[in-house]
């Protein structure tokens, strides 16, 4: 065995490889035994020994394309005959077929992220090797992120610590994260294909603070309350198979939505994170840069509206009443609510010592 057989042989011992192996055979053929022969087109071929070489002519997605892909992963012949050097592969069998689809995965630099249960790091980059898969350029039918990720969490397979499955992308947690419960992550594609808005919500690149886990938790508990599901598998499944239930979730998640966007942030979030900073370093205050830069415009506006002519008594009362009410009172209101939350908390502190 050469190292190159060797180590693909090894990654299919893992679960993870094997799940991601099951999503990619769901766009390109199939999940029976039968996708092992079946060549472009549907035709299944009869001899095994090696890759059948046929080039098919075929309609697909509204496009005539000429294509020699045969196989669980559709191998194309000159691909194949990479992999079956590489490998030294006997034959087109389905355990050489799987060690090749290993082989692929691992030169696109994705082999890494299957094994460690980032799926759709993965995904992005092998969408050039097989057509079907999310973000794939070729203009030929694909599968949904969502779609894909449950096909993977259906074989079984596993996420890392601190990364959500969604269609959007992965998120990677920070210092402050925490996991979301097992029935989070299974429930998650399905949610986010039926109410796309939250994916942006937790969007590309976004961090897992216990905050957005908070708020994963409570769109969940909406929709579950939208179509009265007792669990989430019956919330899942209402998603998938009854686009009334989707409809209704949609409609729930959106007239519940400053609930959910709010769990754990707003201004309570700005606060605390602003007074973590200052502690550090009274100069990174952002609060208090923003402020300095603020009042200036406030002065100045007033003043002209004051004491420059061509200002009637009606719009320099609305100006004034406006500037005091909206922007002085968001800051006032901040710095105000900073002090005395941080008086509250000392006093939380304080009581807690007394009794302990």
């Amino acid at each position: 065995m050469n190292n190159a057989l060797r180590k693909v042989s090894g990654a299919l011992e893992s679960p993870n490889v094997r799940a991601f192996l099951r999503m990619i055979r769901a766009g390109e053929t199939s999940q029976t035994d039968d996708a092992y022969r079946m060549m472009f087109g549907g035709e299944l071929v009869a001899d095994m020994t090696d890759h059948p070489r046929r080039a098919i002519r075929k309609s697909l997605g509204g496009k005539l394309i000429t294509s020699t892909a045969a196989g669980a992963y559709q191998f194309l012949y000159r691909t194949w005959a990479e992999c079956a050097s590489a490998l030294a592969l006997p034959d087109f069998s389905p355990a050489s077929q799987d060690a090749s689809a290993v082989y692929l995965i691992d030169r696109r630099g994705a082999l890494p992220d299957v094994l460690a249960g980032k799926p759709v790091d993965a995904i992005r980059k092998c969408a050039r090797e097989w057509a079907s898969l999310p973000g794939s350029p070729y203009g030929q039918p694909v599968k949904t992120m969502a779609q894909a990720l449950a096909v993977y969490a259906e074989y079984g397979g596993a996420y890392s610590a601190g990364t959500i499955a969604q269609p959007g992308a992965q998120i990677h947690a920070e210092k402050t994260t925490m996991p979301l419960p097992a029935f989070a992550l299974a429930l998650l594609p399905a949610l986010f294909d039926a109410v796309p808005k939250l994916v942006k919500r937790f969007g590309d690149g976004s961090s897992v603070p216990e905050r957005n886990v908070a708020a994963i938790e409570a769109a969940i508990a909406v929709a579950k309350d939208a179509i009265g599901a007792k669990t989430e598998q019956e919330l899942a499944d209402a998603l998938r198979n009854e686009p009334v239930s989707a409809q209704a979730v949609r409609i729930a998640i959106e007239e519940n939505w400053g609930q959910i966007n709010d769990v754990g942030g707003g201004i309570e979030a700005a606060r605390e994170a602003n007074a973590a900073q200052a502690t550090t370093d009274p100069r990174r205050n952002l609060a208090l840069w923003v402020t300095t830069a603020i009042l200036p415009l406030v002065y100045l506006t007033v003043y002209a509206v004051l004491f420059r002519e061509g200002w009637s008594s009606e719009v320099r009362a609305m100006v004034v009443a406006a500037i005091v009410s909206g922007l002085l009172s968001s800051m006032t209101g901040y710095w105000l609510g900073t002090s005395f939350s941080s008086a509250k908390k000392d006093d939380r502190a304080h009581e807690r010592a007394t009794h302990e």
